[in-house]
């Protein structure tokens, strides 16, 4: 993770409604359809609480695979973006 992207996640730890903000964007929410795809969301939902609970390869191994799909990459890079301001 570059430092960028982790300042944005900084971030939008500290303020959720700013991070409620961007999953509400069209961007946010054709990021969250392709993370959805496939199984109706349950994979993501097994990613998320693992990750809540400490363990985040499962959704950094999504991420990964996901950053593969050109669509999906600039989706992220312009959330990132956003983030950033």
């Amino acid at each position: 993770m570059d430092a960028k992207t982790a300042a944005a996640i900084e971030r939008l730890k500290k303020d959720p409604s700013a991070a409620q903000k961007l999953l509400s964007s069209r961007d946010g929410q054709r990021l969250m359809s392709l993370l959805s795809s496939g199984d109706g969301g349950a994979a993501l939902s097994y990613a998320t609480d693992s990750a809540e609970r400490g363990s985040t390869r499962q959704l950094a191994q999504m991420l990964a695979a996901l950053m593969k799909n050109e669509e999906a990459a600039a989706l992220m890079r312009r959330l990132n973006d956003e983030a950033s301001k």
